[in-house]
């Protein structure tokens, strides 16, 4: 077998199409804070957070494997890395990457990403941004010809047209807005004809005329006690539950893992799903609401626990990246 045929496939035209490979994140590993942090009551939270983030990788990677997805883990040598916390660990690939037609588009090599890269074909390969505009799955929608890109209000008008021109080239239309948000936090398009959104976003009903779209109110957790009572420690940016009282954990991760915090209080994982296909789809917790909507579209739920999504600010859709999705170039809209 040669080299060329060892590459990972590559390729994703929408959300909903059937999954056949996938990569799932990695955290440092416990050992790694018991290692690097003294305090206690610093060490033993991040150690616990990072023991069961790895059981819940294992456990949705089994998930993926029940239903024949095959599954690519991140791997890197955490011993590259010390307590100065240069970076944010890759909990949320989703973030850093793109699969769009057959291109799979990356930031430059890291220590956390460089040796996964190495795996896809350089035919396939895109990376190197030097862009104000940001390209990952996590701000881009998948809709087969159609693309749904949302980017930052200060991205520079040329940098839009960069990737906005390249894209029609191949021949999708792309749509862009400029909300700042990221997609998936926001939205969800199950299947062709269906959508679960937050009512306050944008107007979905003209972006996707005739589709039946299941508003959401906003986001029950954030009316929960003990984050309301944390939240302005936090700034609205993390919640580990049971810590809301360990002003010792609350000042280092505020001080020295800023890097690794997303804004958790804008993030809603109630629509931040990941679709096996157009009958299956895995999400984060129970909603009535979304459910009842899944039996009226004959979709099939998998509730899958990702503990710390509000300390990582990222759910299933985040925690992953899809890579090889079947399906071509459809026209969902006519």
């Amino acid at each position: 077998m040669t080299k060329q045929e060892n590459k990972i496939p590559i390729k994703g035209y929408a959300t909903f199409d059937p999954l056949k490979s996938c990569l799932i994140g990695r955290n440092f590993s416990g050992d790694f804070f018991k290692k690097n942090i003294s305090d206690l009551k610093v060490a033993d939270p991040l150690r616990r957070i990072a023991d069961e983030t790895e059981e819940d990788y294992q456990a949705l990677e089994k998930i993926l494997n029940d239903a024949n997805i095959k599954t690519y883990r991140i791997e890197f040598d955490e011993n590259k890395f010390d307590k100065d916390w240069h970076g944010r660990p890759p909990v949320c690939p989703r973030d850093h990457f793109a699969v769009i037609g057959e291109k799979f588009y990356a930031y430059q090599e890291t220590d956390f990403y460089g040796k996964f890269i190495q795996n896809i074909a350089k035919e396939n390969l895109s990376f190197g941004f030097n862009k104000s505009v940001h390209v990952s799955t996590a701000n881009i929608s998948r809709v087969g010809k159609d693309l749904f890109w949302d980017v930052k209000q200060n991205s520079k008008q040329e940098d839009i047209d960069f990737f906005k021109n390249k894209w029609s080239d191949e021949g999708f239309n792309v749509h862009v807005s400029k909300r700042g948000y990221h997609n998936d936090g926001c939205f969800c398009v199950v299947k062709p004809g269906c959508i679960v959104t937050l009512k306050d976003i944008q107007d979905y009903a003209r972006e996707f005329p005739g589709w039946d779209i299941l508003y959401l109110p906003d986001q029950s957790w954030k009316k929960v006690h003990p984050f309301t009572q944390m939240k302005d420690k936090v700034k609205g940016r993390w919640w580990i539950p049971g810590e809301e009282d360990n002003d010792t954990l609350i000042h280092f991760i505020n001080t020295w893992l800023n890097d690794w915090l997303g804004y958790v209080e804008e993030t809603v994982f109630d629509v931040n799903m990941l679709s096996i296909d157009q009958n299956t789809i895995i999400c984060n917790n129970y909603n009535k609401d979304v459910f009842d909507y899944f039996k009226k579209h004959k979709v099939e739920p998998i509730v899958f626990n990702f503990r710390h999504r509000y300390f990582w600010d990222g759910g299933i859709h985040c925690i992953t990246q899809d890579l090889y999705r079947e399906g071509k170039m459809e026209d969902y809209f006519g």
